[in-house]
């Protein structure tokens, strides 16, 4: 069975029909989810703009879930740029909007235009404008186009807007590959596979050049990769097709205009995903030992493993100036110092403190000492840290700690299991070394008062 083609056409009343359909897609995909753990959905105007960021907003978001949903969504956002796209051929118009029907917040929108454009006259037939083989000066024109759209739009997106969002990690190299593909097909027509390696081409450029203008750094450009190269294929695709078809007329290149507007309606709307991380040890040591070593301050003694090498912020020590609620503590990380206050002090039980000023969450790894990339600070936040010790039998102790963040990238889904993980890793690498200082600092006493009897 042969699966629909960009290079197709579907007719306005298909495209009325199968339209909302896709829409609902995620919709239905978070409802189901939510419903199966539990949790009761609020069907306001926020779940049918975004529905992905509502189920990233429930508490407890399995990564399975996440990941199922997301999945959906992208699979979603392809079929219903495929159908915009054949219904833009259908017209010879619209181009401009099938390429954005991938933001989710302009998805409603762009399919209720589509699916009341009119036909407009064509001056050529399908296939008239190309004959096999490639023309090296439209190929070179699909690359460099490619690579300033991704300059020029974390230029305005990050940098002007402060917007990390689906229109700079999913619609962007949706567009570069739509862009590519169509000049490069424009007069001679390439292979898919041809046209596949050119988007993928003008991408790698594209990062490339970030790098070189210190707009990014290696690990936030690798992490975001598989997203953006999902979405430049099948923007090359898309273009293509529209190559073929002899009809585009540049007009699928207008629809890197709308960019700006879809930076600007993101950073109006940012996401604010609260994160809550819990993690316990139980420790072979008496409560004071335990809180002994968790108001010390000497340094984590282990290594950062993977989070050192890939730039994010790690706990190096803190330091407590004063005793008792509203005493100073300075979380000194790999990226900078963090200055906190505690909230709660009941000695050998419990421990609490607020961040007041944040460390950078990561450390970019570039050629140059400083990355202009906002994403570092004010993206991913830590809130509230909490420690609560219980006395064990046996002289033991269970030491917990709850972690309070805030995530403000989208897509929430995309970027929520990573940070998850990083989260983890930390919390757990501060227990271990509290454990591992807790247990010697009893045995020291032991012995101590061992001596002295």
């Amino acid at each position: 069975m042969r699966l629909p083609s960009f290079a197709g056409v579907t007719r306005p009343s298909r495209y009325a029909l199968i339209a909302p359909v896709l829409l609902l897609v995620p919709h239905a995909a978070v409802a189901l989810l939510l419903r199966a753990r539990g949790t009761p959905l609020l069907a306001d105007a926020g779940f049918w703009l975004l529905p992905m960021r509502r189920l990233a907003m429930s508490p407890d978001l399995p990564a399975g879930d996440a990941a199922i949903a997301f999945a959906v969504a992208l699979i979603a956002a392809g079929a219903l740029a495929l159908l915009s796209f054949r219904r833009a051929n259908w017209s010879g118009a619209g181009y401009a909007l099938a390429a954005v029907v991938v933001v989710p917040a302009a998805q409603i929108a762009v399919a209720a235009i589509l699916a009341v454009l009119p036909r407009f006259e064509q001056r050529d037939g399908p296939g008239s404008a190309f004959a096999p083989g490639s023309d090296t000066a439209h190929v070179v024109q699909g690359v460099l186009a490619g690579v300033a759209i991704i300059v020029a739009a974390v230029l305005v997106s990050a940098l002007t807007f402060g917007s990390y969002g689906w229109s700079l990690f999913v619609a962007t190299p949706f567009l570069v590959g739509v862009t590519t593909g169509y000049l490069a097909n424009r007069r001679l027509l390439l292979s898919g596979r041809a046209t596949a390696r050119l988007v993928l081409i003008a991408a790698a450029l594209g990062t490339a050049a970030l790098v070189a203008l210190a707009l990014e750094g290696f690990v936030c450009i690798l992490l975001a990769a598989p997203l953006g190269a999902v979405a430049a294929l099948i923007g090359g695709a898309a273009g293509r097709a529209v190559a073929r078809m002899g009809q585009g007329g540049g007009k699928p290149l207008a629809s890197v205009a709308l960019l700006p507007a879809l930076f600007a309606l993101e950073a109006a709307t940012p996401p604010d995903l609260p994160i809550t991380a819990w993690a316990s040890v139980e420790v072979t040591a008496s409560p004071g030992a335990v809180w002994s070593a968790l108001t010390g301050d000497q340094s984590i003694e282990s290594g950062p493993g993977v989070l050192g090498a890939a730039g994010l912020a790690y706990p190096l020590r803190g330091r407590l100036l004063g005793h008792g609620v509203g005493a100073v503590r300075l979380g000194e990380f790999s990226t900078g110092v963090a200055r906190e206050r505690v909230t709660e002090w009941v000695p050998r039980r419990r421990l609490g403190f607020e961040v007041l000023k944040q460390a950078p969450a990561m450390e970019e790894m570039s050629p140059y000492r400083r990355v202009h990339a906002p994403h570092v600070q004010g993206y991913f936040e830590t809130g509230r840290t909490s420690f609560t010790l219980f006395p064990l039998p046996g002289g033991r102790t269970r030491l917990d700690i709850e972690a309070h963040h805030v995530l403000r990238v989208e897509p929430v889904l995309y970027w929520e299991p990573l940070a998850r993980l990083a989260i983890r890793m930390n919390l757990s690498r501060v227990l271990d070394d509290l454990k591992g200082k807790a247990e010697a600092g009893g045995r020291t006493a032991r012995l101590s008062n061992a001596r002295v009897s």
